[in-house]
């Protein structure tokens, strides 16, 4: 018989055949890209690597030591009686559980806003159980983690009544199970495979590439090119990444626009990402290579069109274009629908973030179910300290988890509904006041949380002040006392909440830095619009005292006033202007709403003419970024603002308007409170009040579903 030309791998044909094999090549099976199945194939062509294959067939498995089939029997026996108490321990599960929710419910709302007492680490809080199938992980989490300690025996008697956080560290990957019985049955059957077959613990390459988790096959079955179209699961993306001197860039205006906002991703990890893709994108796993896409595209969203053309030498639509559809696909790649990896989720969220512009709301608000349902799949919503994972995992779980729960609200004010995360199904802690230096890869013990502001205050400044509204909004029962008590109630915690921001975190701001200044703002800003809310449950609540509105009136409108002008500020001031992406996605419908009902049936007075100005240049803003132009909330808003200026026409043509009051944001400076009622500089023209404008804002809210 003749020997084969090619002794080394005499399975394939003689080389320069392009003959198609079945499986992988070792090269692109190691390292987890798509073969082409040539011999030898393009990868290895093209990286100069030697190109060899598998043998076919697959390595014979040793036989394990026979079982005696009494103990099979037996085991079998006790599998078949735990799917048995399957229907009857279901019901008394979910009943304890939802017993447990509710008294953490009541813990939470007594607790949101004190740090020291959010859910402690104390067995009747946790569920346990974290289950290592290998010592090592890579990716954006770095090179080897801290391994999983064992479980206790309370520990796991916990696992087994609350669930389990399945860990594997080989790919990075994590599940979370919460049914007793399905951990009950997960436990038996891994010691029955233990016991018959100790060596059949399965890894990722003892299949050869249809069990790589990156496989093309594995992703076509993920439906992700469903949402974000085109063959995202076979198309290469090398094109698509820039040259390193342009990611570089992208990577600089990363850091100063998006990332003091959006603090989800570790910026020592995130350097190293960026460099391993400028010096060859193909040693990127597609987890990685997708959150490097969306890094590209969070940063080219962030520029003007000016700057963008001034710093990249690129159309801004065009550069935005091309990295969203990188982006998406990369998803797609990733199997971001299917996925068990943090890394995938991660890029999911700041992607949404960006992409939450007007005319991609629906889109957004649409995804945000989506990533909140991948995240309690990887159990974000319980914090990781439950389950031994080391500082830095459990430190960036907590960091996406808020953010998740950030972005749902924010989607939420663009389509006027109710967020879908509620208080009570989640408890993972608040993160660590602490700079992405104090926190390593490598850590083993908790990073010391610093007392002043650090590159987390401000993302934890909104967190706590996204509480307090949950908060304040729960308090929905009326009770016998009518809506005054609710109202003083309401009041009562928002003070409490002006109170605990400012010693942890307002009184620390140096104005003079801009990051500090926009922390500052946000949180009087939002503190003064939670209590205008306040007043307008009051106002629209059914037994409303109408004598009571001439004494709330103006020193509602002053408020409201002072909300737009200082929202309009962070949008447009020089020093603030990086990161008025962020403060777009808030828009003030309600404060709007409100001037506007005032104006209709307002006399003139300097107070009228300083709100007209406010919203008019507010009006124009929103035409300019065409903030839902066609949206159910702008129509309304719409008619309104037709209505007040027929009547601004109406007084102009009687002489009755001063002259135009100037708009200027240099000289505005934000106050210790914009709640009205708690200052002292109130204006000294306070007219007769038309008690008509309450009948128009009611409408107003009414329609909106506000």
């Amino acid at each position: 018989m003749v020997q084969p030309a090619n002794p080394v791998n005499s399975n394939l044909p003689r080389e320069g055949v392009s003959t198609l094999l079945h499986r992988s090549c070792n090269a692109c099976n190691r390292r987890k890209v798509r073969c082409n199945k040539k011999s030898p194939c393009d990868n290895c062509v093209r990286l100069g690597f030697e190109c060899t294959f598998p043998p076919p067939g697959r390595k014979a498995r040793t036989r394990p030591a026979k079982t005696s089939n009494a103990e099979l029997i037996s085991r079998l026996s006790l599998l078949e009686r735990e799917v048995q108490k399957l229907g009857a321990q279901n019901l008394a599960a979910d009943t304890a559980v939802d017993n447990l929710e509710d008294q953490h419910i009541e813990k939470t709302l007594e607790s949101s806003h004190t740090a020291a007492s959010w859910p402690s680490n104390t067995p009747a809080n946790l569920e346990a159980g974290a289950e290592e199938f290998e010592e090592e992980g890579t990716g954006i989490h770095g090179g080897q983690t801290s391994p999983v300690p064992s479980l206790t025996t309370s520990e796991s008697t916990l696992g087994q009544q609350f669930g389990r956080l399945v860990i594997d560290r080989s790919n990075g990957t994590s599940r979370y199970v919460n049914h007793r019985v399905l951990t009950d049955l997960g436990d038996q059957i891994k010691e029955l495979r233990d016991a018959f077959d100790p060596q059949s613990s399965p890894t990722p390459s003892s299949e050869g590439d249809t069990s790589s988790p990156d496989s093309p096959a594995t992703y076509s079955e993920t439906h992700s090119p469903f949402m974000f179209g085109y063959r995202s699961s076979v198309s290469s993306l090398h094109e698509y990444h820039p040259s390193p001197t342009m990611s570089h860039l992208l990577l600089n205006v990363f850091e100063e626009n998006i990332a003091p906002i959006i603090m989800i991703i570790h910026k020592p990890a995130l350097r190293g990402l960026i460099q391993t893709s400028c010096a060859n994108p193909e040693e990127l796993d597609r987890g990685s290579e997708a959150l490097v896409f969306s890094v590209y595209f969070a940063a080219a969203s962030s520029l003007t069109p000016e700057q963008c053309v001034a710093q990249l030498a690129e159309d801004h639509a065009v550069v935005v274009k091309r990295y969203r559809f990188a982006v998406e696909q990369a998803l797609a790649r990733a199997g971001f629908f299917h996925t068990h990896k943090l890394i995938v989720l991660q890029a999911a969220v700041l992607f949404l973030t960006c992409a939450c512009r007007p005319k991609d709301t629906q889109f957004v608000w649409t995804m945000i179910a989506v990533v909140a349902r991948v995240g309690l799949g990887l159990g974000l919503h319980r914090d990781g300290s439950h389950f031994g994972l080391s500082p830095y995992e459990t430190e960036m779980r907590r960091r996406v988890w808020w953010y998740i729960y950030l972005l749902d609200v924010q989607s939420c004010y663009f389509q006027a509904t109710s967020p879908q995360i509620r208080e009570g199904d989640y408890d993972t802690r608040l993160p660590l006041n602490i700079n992405d230096d104090d926190l390593s890869q490598e850590s083993v013990d908790i990073p010391q949380e610093r007392t002043g502001f650090t590159e987390m205050t401000l993302t934890l400044v909104r967190c706590e002040i996204l509480m307090s509204r949950r908060k304040s909004m729960q308090m929905t029962s009326l009770g016998a006392d009518g809506p005054n008590v609710l109202f003083q109630n309401r009041n009562l915690a928002i003070e409490q909440s002006k109170r605990l921001l400012d010693e942890r975190h307002l009184q620390f701001c140096d104005l003079s830095i801009p990051i500090h200044w926009v922390a500052a703002t946000i949180a009087r800003v939002a503190l003064a619009r939670l209590w205008l809310v306040s007043h307008f449950s009051l106002l629209t609540a059914q037994g409303f005292d109408a004598n009571q509105w001439p004494d709330r009136c103006e020193v509602l409108i002053l408020t409201a006033v002072e909300v737009l002008e200082f929202v309009y500020l962070l949008e447009t001031n020089e020093n603030t202007a990086k990161w008025s992406w962020l403060f777009q996605g808030y828009v003030q419908w309600q404060p709007f709403a409100f001037v506007l009902s005032e104006l209709c049936v307002r006399p003139a007075s300097s107070l009228s003419d300083r709100a007209w100005t406010i919203v008019t240049r507010v009006w124009e803003r929103w035409n300019e970024t065409r903030t839902h132009k066609d949206g159910l909330i702008m129509r309304p808003l719409e008619r309104l603002m037709k209505r007040a200026s027929a009547v601004r026409t109406r007084l102009s043509s009687q002489s009755e308007l001063s002259a135009v009051i100037e708009f200027n944001p240099t000289e505005m400076e934000i106050a210790d409170s914009l709640m009205a009622d708690q200052r002292e500089d109130l204006p000294g023209d306070l007219l007769a009040v038309d008690t008509a404008s309450l009948d128009i804002f009611r409408d107003v809210v009414m329609n909106l579903g506000l």
